[in-house]
């Protein structure tokens, strides 16, 4: 990570390696993250890398509006990222936080995702206090529904099943990202 970028391409092209323009993007954005951690106070850069980290196109001249499915697994590959260089985990500053408690509401989300739980604050001063009892409601039967059939399930169409449905959609992409790094990893190593 401590190689400019111009010499670290310079070098896997003398290796025969190409590196496909989204996987260069994830290069930069972990070499910010891990040199920098802005990932981690700063919310433009908290939303572009976790677009970038997603597989997709990042415009640096517009707001990416990253979805919570993004923000979810962006979170958990920087905690990785930067705990194998840093041996020790930041907090998120007041901006990501922000941010991702505005991506959450406007994601229709009373409760946050595992991997976003440090946003809830954030996402409650958006709901008022009739908000509560449902809130609970859901963190109750979130922690009750077996995560393992998730896209199975029937979520009913009230306030409640749509709620879990929300949840389950996150946590099925995290879940679906979660294996595809893992089969990939296993590949390398083999």
């Amino acid at each position: 990570m401590a190689w400019e970028p111009e010499t670290l391409w310079i070098e896997l092209s003398r290796m025969g390696v190409s590196v496909p323009p989204n996987n260069r993007a994830k290069v930069m954005a972990a070499r910010v993250l891990v040199s920098t951690g802005r990932f981690y106070y700063d919310a433009l850069v908290f939303e572009k890398t976790a677009v970038t980290f997603n597989d997709d196109p990042v415009h640096l001249d517009s707001l990416d509006d990253a979805p919570v499915e993004y923000l979810a697994w962006a979170s958990y590959e920087a905690y990785k990222i930067y705990l194998h260089y840093h041996k020790e985990n930041v907090s998120y500053d007041r901006e990501p936080i922000a941010y991702t408690g505005v991506q959450l509401y406007r994601h229709g989300l009373l409760v946050a995702p595992e991997q976003l739980h440090w946003a809830q604050e954030a996402l409650d001063t958006h709901y008022g206090k009739d908000s509560v009892v449902l809130r609970k409601k859901v963190e109750a039967a979130w922690a009750a529904l077996p995560k393992g059939e998730l896209k199975n399930n029937a979520y009913p169409e009230t306030p409640l099943g749509v709620q879990l449905a929300k949840l389950a959609a996150v946590h099925t992409y995290f879940d679906t990202k979660s294996k595809a790094l893992q089969a990939s990893l296993a590949q390398l190593v083999s």
